[in-house]
């Protein structure tokens, strides 16, 4: 513990409400965010919104550490800042410097070199904070000073060297690249006795840098150690003997482990089994088989519990192996819930905490153990892997081993950075999606009796956390009775809907189905059709270009004039067709796109209405759009869509569009039989 003369004296500064009555009060505790800043006995060291920004990489647009402070609240002991604070109700002691990062940093090193007990630094691409909350429930019995959350910044970092004015028995701190990149060598300042790599993988990878990068990067963890520091690395990471040719440099005490059972690494499970929403592993220490059980189905938490536990042995601290059975992870993480839906019950395995390739492998892996215990379909969701920068399309494509090994037998995927993922992978029943939505509508059906469905992503950059958040409320309101067992056989089903139109008055007269409207193909045809119509594209002709789907209608060199084509349009269009006519519209890819969009702001539709150029059905890509959608399009086209025709049909075997009859025109979707919806209205 330091007194407020003592800590003046240190980091120097004007003080302001000092005297010879408060100087000696005591502080044992600092934090950096004021909300936590509970007793007289705690420092709010407050951050300069400039100077934190410069040297410790916090966010510009936070706000400044004076601005959070509640000038009623009297349960501060010292208020550390750059600027004094006026406002206050209270009169409470502060020391003014000129420059708080250095301030921050001075003091913090000063309690570092008065601190004796063990510091355990944790870093890698995943599994740090798993470690780190393993390790501490593992020291349950000991005082531990521990990073909170996953707050594991340079500015947290110093922080937490603060808070070892308590004189824990034991510190594990958790640092991320922004601690030991090489803006500073902070691990000279926290010198930890024990440095863990959990992995290197792609997460949060910048552009222009490699796995090899990320692994000298983390490397880092090891300056600050001294000849008796002890390294502790995964043995079945990328890089590792790079890792461990670098620790050899600071220290001769570097282990390994591996949750390979045949693994040469120092620190191995005798066996794992995966059983029903748990794993049991066994470890042999001293000729004593020692077993754990681990109430995760993850194999990435074997590792981590295999890293706590080898820390654990390097410090020769008694193991109560019972406590690992009350572990929880993180609330996303790989996280069982059963869920009651009107006609049944599923069970869903949410691990949209965080990811990275590995983490997002392991994840894929850990779903496949437990697909044995469902009867039901088994579902593989995904979003993607966040900060990946240039190199995420090709990270994700490492993905398309394991899934086409996995025992899904329905993946969905979305975000653009999986597309390329979907089309490579083979024999699997595989989805891409444009939007959450269309994604839930289908996992209401696919979600069925004791099935099991993994949602995996990253929590931010994409828009999955959000179905995975919607999910279960949807799934237990769904009241849809299902009938035909095949998805998209049973979308077209349910799809099928109409509305009946007043063509004088373009009012709606007539409704079936149009909740539940949908198709399984797109609408593009359509939106180019509109663009044509709105740029009154002349009538020339020209030879049908060597199109991939010709054939002895559509053949190369055919002679077809554009108003031909957008007469063919109208009716269930040929491939070729329109592949003909977006190459006579548009100037190139860029134009076309920037059109589309532009149509699907404008009337305000979901994405999945337009996924690809034909609008064909195909199962890898999730195309629909509504009959809400079509009328919509209707009010303002309602003459250029008869142009050429009285009818305007949209897809093969199920069909939806508009028949215009003489006084009304019917919109629908996802019919096979046209003569039904024709008897509705007058010709």
């Amino acid at each position: 513990m330091l007194t407020i003369k003592q800590i003046a004296t240190i980091i120097g500064g004007q003080t302001v409400n000092i005297d010879a009555q408060n100087e000696q009060n005591i502080i044992d505790d600092f934090e950096m965010y004021f909300n936590l800043v509970k007793s007289k006995r705690t420092a709010y060291f407050s951050p300069n919104k400039e100077t934190w920004a410069k040297y410790l990489g916090r966010t510009k647009n936070a706000p400044d550490g004076n601005a959070l402070i509640d000038p009623t609240h009297e349960a501060i002991g010292l208020i550390i800042s750059e600027k004094e604070v006026t406002s206050l109700h209270h009169s409470i002691p502060q020391i003014i410097v000129e420059d708080s990062v250095t301030a921050l940093k001075t003091l913090a090193i000063h309690i570092r070199n008065q601190y004796h007990n063990p510091i355990i630094a944790i870093t890698g691409s995943m599994g740090k904070s798993s470690t780190r909350m393993m390790m501490t429930t593992l020291l349950h019995n000991h005082h531990v000073i521990a990073t909170r959350a996953n707050n594991n910044i340079r500015a947290a970092t110093y922080i937490n060297m603060l808070k070892l004015i308590q004189n824990p028995e034991f510190a594990v701190i958790e640092v991320s690249l922004n601690v030991i990149d090489y803006v500073e060598d902070t691990m000279l300042n926290l010198r930890p006795d024990i440095a863990v790599v959990t992995g290197i993988g792609a997460a949060h990878m910048r552009p222009n840098k490699t796995i090899e990068d990320v692994a000298k990067l983390k490397a880092r963890v090891f300056n600050g150690l001294s000849e008796n520091g002890i390294v502790i690395i995964n043995h079945d990471t990328p890089c590792v003997d790079y890792l461990k040719a670098q620790a050899l440099t600071h220290t001769h005490h570097v282990f390994t482990y591996s949750i390979a059972t045949s693994s040469q690494a120092h620190f191995t499970p005798e066996y794992i089994q995966y059983q029903q929403g748990r794993i049991q592993f066994g470890i042999m220490t001293d000729n004593v088989l020692h077993t754990y059980q681990l109430n995760t189905i993850s194999s990435g938490m074997i590792s981590n519990a295999l890293a706590a536990l080898l820390v654990l042995n390097r410090l020769n601290v008694e193991i109560h192996g019972d406590y690992l059975k009350d572990f929880q992870p993180f609330s996303k993480v790989l996280k069982m819930k059963e869920v009651e839906t009107p006609n049944h019950t599923l069970t869903l395995l949410d691990d949209t905490h965080n990811a990275s390739l590995p983490a997002m492998i392991n994840s894929i892996k850990a779903f496949d153990t437990q697909t044995q215990f469902f009867k039901g379909n088994k579902i593989i969701a995904l979003g993607k892997i966040n900060d990946l920068g240039k190199n995420s399309r090709a990270i994700h494509q490492e993905l398309v081993p394991v899934l086409t090994e996995s025992n899904a037998d329905y993946i969905l995927c979305l975000d653009d950075d999986l597309r390329p993922v979907v089309n490579k992978v083979k024999q699997k029943h595989i989805t891409w999606y444009a939007s959450i939505d269309m994604m839930l509508n289908d996992l209401k059906f696919l979600c069925n009796e004791d099935s099991l469905t993994l949602l995996k992503s990253s929590s931010s950059g994409t828009a999955f956390p959000e179905l995975a958040k919607k999910l279960p409320h949807c799934l237990a309101t769904n009241t849809l009775q299902y009938e035909a067992k095949k998805l998209f056989d049973e979308m077209r089903r349910l799809g099928r809907s109409y509305l009946i139109v007043d063509n004088a008055t373009q009012k709606i007269e007539t409704t079936f189905n149009v909740e539940n409207s949908m198709t399984t193909d797109g609408l593009s045809p359509l939106i180019y059709y509109t663009y044509a119509m709105n740029e009154h594209v002349p009538n020339t002709t020209r030879a049908l270009k060597d199109w991939g789907t010709n054939n002895n209608i559509f053949y190369t060199d055919r002679q077809m004039t554009t108003y031909e084509l957008l007469t063919h349009i109208t009716d269930s269009p040929h491939p070729s067709v329109l592949y003909e006519l977006a190459d006579r519209l548009f100037e190139n890819f860029a134009n076309r796109n920037q059109y589309k969009r532009a149509f699907i702001k404008k009337y305000d539709l979901d994405p999945s209405v337009a996924v690809n150029l034909t609008g064909r059905f195909m199962m890898r890509e999730r195309q629909s759009y509504s009959v809400q959608d079509l009328y919509k399009i209707f009010v303002d086209y309602q003459y250029d869509l008869f142009r050429f025709s009285n009818t305007f049909i949209l897809g093969n075997e199920y069909k939806s569009g508009y028949i215009r009859g003489r006084e009304k025109t019917i919109i629908f979707t996802s019919y096979n039989k046209l003569d039904e919806l024709k008897s509705r209205i007058a010709f």
